[in-house]
């Protein structure tokens, strides 16, 4: 049980008085058994005496300043709010406009609090004069009939004859609240208690109350939402700590047998969710835990994780028809290799969608990996252990691909099999099916894919049986949808129902940081033998074909340990390469060293001696610095077994130019 400290000035402010026993009825209607509460009288205490306690109200402003000599903590005590009671409205209502109150407190700062807190309310037909116990023997109250009180009329001048007695002012939502959320109380009988609490009064801060309304709201739908969960789910701010978290999370104990929700930080996860190693993996306690941290950016300002377990022993194994029919989705979230922000985000989006069952649609370049990322979200779905159908809408003539698609009746058209077929929409059931180029089914398939989005249902070829069907559609596309609607070959409707998630890959061109991870994973050994110039090369590269093009040049480099003549061709020469004058000697040291009397080299050898030292000169690019070499006599090229040979002037411009460098 906590224990919460009350504090007051002297014991003439609150023992046994009617007033500090309404504070504590307050305290205990909304706490009841979960709190006790004590009275400590700062004049009482003995001199440098400390006081313990989960939490401490200080009544007024002066009581709080001197707390911070008496309490171990500071930080644990809250200066206590009042707040009158709705009926009170009433009263001061029912006073004739612009007529003087003498409002009267226990000392003149507090009937200004009150004063300001009737104006704050909204009672502002009325002259409210705080009243001040050191003007009593003054004549300045004397023309004021009308006083106002909160069970203080033993402080009233005894002139004044009519008086309203407001009771006690109780204690603030603001305080409770707070107070609640100190000693971690935050439960439906805390809760309760202090919705019904919060009705009786009349606060001015009504947004403040509102808001914790609709937060509990909202919370409580999450919890609806998130319990029916088996993966433990839960909310942390910016340093692990746990903001939220579902019942599944009770069940994860730490190694001193308290909960990891009751340790209020993930301890024993933190190093885990703070590596970069692309592990998905960790162990708490001996189990095995499958895990996702999705960042919960402000902008672009992180203030908080989403994170999701997963026991190892629910991810079932795939079923094994889907292996056999080849309807099963390899690729996950951690086999999508990178380095560039730019695809973390992309990720980082997609595995948010993940955890939905609505459409997606997936914009992207061919060859940026649209299919990878459909299998990773099927993967990371509930639906991960059912079928994952991948068509390729572009690869199949329309009447082909609408019978794929949908499946057909025994009989149903000429060349059809005899006991008919099941489409892949059928097949699919209960799971993911990718549709890619969607934009390039025709206006007729359009308008029926529409009705199986909005139905979910799809009728076979040839018969007139509705088929329910539970199938989450992921579609890809690398056109622009919304230009293809506006020059009218691509439905608007079916737009709309496609364009729910929409998630954008980009190009390699535009996150070049990704381009070496990728070269060391599909190059693999192979990779230690990039010479620095290929690497200048191939990130100087536009990359049309993007992370397929990639991967078609790395399985050429294993191959003939060369990369294709065209990338060479179409890539201008970076800033740091060697001049052309420094190019052609070396080019004339390969020609002396390879001048033989009975033949020369020729332009395919040079080029490969050129490719060693790490100069890459395509043929188009070599023809040019050749011809210039022969015009200025330095070399001759012959025909056939000849080849090129260098010149007696050749010889001596390398012999001076090695006499200068020395």
């Amino acid at each position: 049980m906590k224990k919460v400290i009350i504090l007051y000035r002297n014991s003439k402010d609150s023992v046994n008085t009617p007033a500090s026993e309404f504070i504590y009825d307050n305290l205990r209607s909304v706490f009841s058994d979960y709190a006790v509460f004590e009275n400590c009288f700062m004049a009482d205490l003995k001199e440098n005496e400390i006081l313990h306690a989960d939490a401490f109200l200080a009544v007024d402003a002066r009581v709080f300043q001197k707390a911070k000599e008496c309490v171990a903590d500071f930080s644990n005590v809250i200066k206590m709010g009042r707040s009158i009671e709705q009926s009170v409205l009433i009263t001061l209502q029912d006073i004739p406009a612009d007529t003087n109150v003498l409002v009267v407190n226990d000392s003149y700062s507090t009937a200004v609090n009150t004063v300001n807190m009737f104006y704050e309310l909204g009672i502002s037909h009325l002259n409210f004069v705080p009243f001040d116990k050191e003007l009593a023997h003054t004549t300045i109250y004397d023309d004021l009939s009308l006083a106002i009180t909160p069970s203080e009329k033993h402080f009233v001048p005894a002139h004044i004859k009519n008086i309203i007695d407001i009771g006690y002012r109780k204690v603030s939502f603001d305080t409770m609240f707070r107070l609640m959320k100190l000693l971690d109380l935050d439960n439906s009988v805390v809760n309760r208690n202090l919705f019904r609490y919060m009705q009786s009064l009349a606060e001015p801060d009504t947004i403040f109350n509102t808001n914790y309304i609709y937060e509990y709201l909202k919370t409580q739908t999450l919890s609806f939402v998130t319990n029916s969960n088996k993966s433990c789910v839960f909310l942390t701010d910016q340093h692990m700590n746990i903001i939220y978290a579902n019942d599944p999370v009770e069940g994860i104990s730490r190694k001193d047998h308290s909960s990891l929700l009751d340790a209020g930080q993930l301890v024993e996860l933190k190093d885990s969710l703070d590596s970069e190693s692309g592990n998905p993996y960790t162990t708490i306690n001996g189990t095995d835990y499958y895990y996702d941290k999705y960042p919960i950016k402000l902008i672009d300002e992180v203030i908080g994780y989403f994170v999701v377990l997963k026991e190892k022993s629910q991810l079932l194994p795939v079923n094994k028809v889907n292996l056999q029919k080849g309807y099963v989705a390899k690729y996950h979230f951690q086999d999508i290799v990178h380095m560039s922000e730019e695809i973390q985000n992309s990720i980082q989006t997609a595995k948010l969608i993940s955890l939905t069952e609505h459409t997606v649609l997936i914009y992207g370049e061919s060859g940026t990996g649209k299919e990878v990322f459909a299998q990773a979200i099927h993967n990371a779905s509930k639906r991960a252990n059912a079928p994952f159908v991948a068509v390729n809408c572009a690869a199949l003539p329309e009447n082909l691909l609408e019978s794929e698609l949908f499946g057909y009746e025994p009989g149903a058209f000429t060349g059809a099999i005899a006991k008919g077929k099941a489409g892949l929409f059928e097949q699919a059931n209960h799971g993911t099916i990718f549709l890619d180029e969607i934009s390039d089914i025709s206006p007729n398939l359009q308008s029926k894919l529409l009705r199986v989005i909005q139905e979910k249902q799809v009728m076979r070829i040839g018969t007139d049986h509705i088929i329910n069907i539970d199938v989450r559609l992921i579609a890809a596309t690398n056109r622009d949808l919304k230009q293809a609607v506006q020059e009218k070959t691509f439905r608007s409707d079916l737009f709309y129902r496609l364009n729910v998630l929409p998630i954008r890959i980009p190009p390699l061109r535009k996150r070049m940081k990704d381009i070496i991870p990728l070269l060391k994973y599909f190059l693999g050994t192979s990779y230690d033998n990039l010479t620095p110039q290929e690497l200048r090369q191939l990130t100087a590269y536009s990359w049309p074909g993007n992370v397929r093009e990639l991967e078609n040049f790395c399985t050429y480099y294993k191959t003939l340990s060369s990369f294709p003549e065209y990338l060479y061709e179409e890539i201008s020469v970076p800033e740091d390469c060697p001049s052309t004058a420094e190019v052609q000697i070396e080019i004339l040291k390969l020609i002396r060293k390879n001048t033989k009397i009975s033949h020369g080299i020729g332009r395919t050898g040079l080029a490969e001696l050129l490719k060693k030292q790490g100069l890459y000169l395509s043929d188009r690019a070599l023809r040019p610095i050749l011809n210039q070499l022969q015009q200025d006599g330095l070399i001759e090229i012959g025909k056939g077994r000849h080849g090129m040979r260098i010149t007696k002037k050749g010889s001596s411009l390398l012999t001076s130019d090695s006499s200068e460098k020395h």
